[in-house]
C-alpha cells in the first residue's frame, strides 16, 4: 500500500470523529484533512491542501505553534498547545491541538494533528465563572440589603414608637408616687392620643415588613391595598393600572414584583418630590412586567449607583437584585428633570417555573 493510500485511509477512518485529523510534511503543509473540518472551519478538505497549515492560525499565536511543530518534527509527540483557528468566513475559533510524528513510519510519512474546538467550552465556563462571580456579588448585596432593612427597623423603632411611649411614660410619672395627681380627662386623653400613635407606627412598620400571602388575594389585590394605604398614609396620587391576561404568577416572582413596587414608590416620595405616581402590572408579549412611573426630579443612574453603594443607599441595587434573582430583569430610565421610570420584566417561562425560594 503506498503512502497516499494510508493516509486517505487515516482520514477515512477518522471522518467519522467530532476532531479534526490532518496530516502535514515536515515542512508544515497540508497533505490531508477529515472532513470534520467543515464543522469547525467551514472549509471543503480540498480547499485547505497544499497550504502551510501557519497561515489558519492566529499571528499572535503563530511564533509559540511554529515552536511546538518544530518539536514535534524532533521527535514523535507533544503536549497539547491551545490556538485561535482562522475560519473560512473571516472568525477565529479557540482549538487545541495535539500532534504527533509519523515521518519515519513507511505508511503514513505525516505528522497527525488532531484538533477539538473548545470554544464553546470555553465561553461556557467563562460564562459559569461570571455567574460565580455575580452570584456571589448578589449575595454580598443582599447581607447589606437585610442589614440596612435591619437598621431601618431601628430607627424606626427608636425615634417613633420608643419617644412615644418615653413620652408617655413622663406624662404618666406625677399620677404614681406617695402623692399621686389625680389624672384630669384631658390628661387621660393625651395618654389615649399617644398610645395610639405608637400603636399606628407599629401597624405600619408591620405592613411595610410583612411578607404577602399571595395564595389569599393575589398579586393584584395586595398591589392595591398597598398603595391604597400609601396614598392615604402620605397622600399622593398613585394609580395601579392591571392589566388582563396576566395569567398564573409564581409566588417568588410575586413576591419581586410586590417588593419592587414597594421600594420603588417608598424612594420616589421620599427622593423624587414627585406629585404624581404610577404602577402598572401587564402582560407584555408573554412576559410580566412591573413599569414604575413618576413625575419627579429625575436623576442620573449611571452616576448615583457608586455613591449610592458608598452611602448604603442600596434601593436600586435591591430591586434589581430581587428581579435577577426571580429569573427577570430590570431597567432604570431617567434623567434629571425628567422624571423616572422603573422596569421589571419576568418572562414566561420563569413565570411557568414552580418557586424555589423567597425573599421576604
Amino acid at each position: 500500500m503506498d503512502r497516499l493510500s494510508s493516509a486517505r485511509r487515516i482520514l477515512l477512518i477518522m471522518d467519522h470523529s467530532l476532531d479534526v485529523v490532518e496530516l502535514l510534511g515536515r515542512r508544515g503543509i497540508i497533505q490531508g484533512v477529515s472532513s470534520a473540518i467543515k464543522a469547525l472551519g467551514g472549509y471543503d478538505p480540498s480547499d485547505l491542501v497544499g497550504n502551510h497549515f501557519l497561515d489558519l492560525i492566529l499571528p499572535d499565536d503563530r511564533a509559540r505553534v511554529a515552536k511546538a511543530f518544530a518539536r514535534v518534527v524532533r521527535r514523535r509527540e507533544s503536549e497539547p498547545i491551545m490556538l485561535r483557528y482562522r475560519r473560512k468566513d473571516g472568525s477565529w475559533r479557540t482549538v487545541e491541538a495535539n500532534a504527533r510524528n509519523f515521518l519515519s513510519d513507511p505508511g503514513i510519512k505525516a505528522i497527525v494533528v488532531l484538533t477539538r474546538d473548545l470554544t464553546d467550552q470555553i465561553v461556557a465556563e467563562q460564562s459559569l465563572a461570571e455567574a460565580n462571580v455575580e452570584l456571589r456579588r448578589l449575595s454580598g448585596l443582599l447581607i447589606v440589603a437585610h442589614e440596612s432593612e435591619r437598621a431601618h427597623v431601628a430607627r424606626e423603632l427608636h425615634d417613633d414608637v420608643q419617644q412615644i411611649l418615653v413620652g408617655l411614660r413622663m406624662s404618666m410619672e406625677p399620677s404614681r408616687g406617695a402623692n399621686p395627681i389625680a389624672p384630669t380627662s384631658a390628661r387621660v386623653d393625651s395618654w389615649i392620643g399617644l398610645t395610639q400613635e405608637a400603636i399606628d407606627h407599629l401597624h405600619a412598620l408591620t405592613m411595610v415588613l410583612r411578607a404577602p400571602v399571595f395564595a389569599e388575594r393575589g398579586l393584584s389585590a395586595e398591589l392595591r391595598a398597598y398603595v391604597d394605604r400609601l396614598s392615604v398614609t402620605f397622600g399622593h396620587h398613585i394609580d395601579l393600572e392591571v392589566g388582563a391576561g396576566l395569567g398564573a404568577i409564581t409566588p417568588s416572582i410575586a413576591l419581586a414584583c410586590f417588593r419592587i413596587v414597594q421600594e420603588g414608590l417608598t424612594n420616589a416620595i421620599k427622593h423624587s418630590g414627585a406629585t404624581r405616581l404610577r404602577v402598572a402590572l401587564r402582560n407584555v408579549d408573554g412576559d410580566l412586567t412591573v413599569t414604575i412611573r413618576d413625575d419627579g426630579v429625575g436623576f442620573d443612574p449611571e452616576k448615583t449607583r457608586p455613591r449610592a453603594i458608598e452611602n448604603g443607599n442600596i434601593g436600586l441595587l435591591s430591586m434589581r437584585e430581587r428581579a435577577t434573582l426571580a429569573g427577570g430583569r430590570l431597567d432604570v430610565c431617567s434623567v434629571p428633570g425628567g422624571g423616572t421610570r422603573i422596569v421589571a420584566s419576568f418572562p414566561a417561562t420563569a413565570a411557568d417555573q414552580p418557586a424555589k425560594f423567597q425573599i421576604n
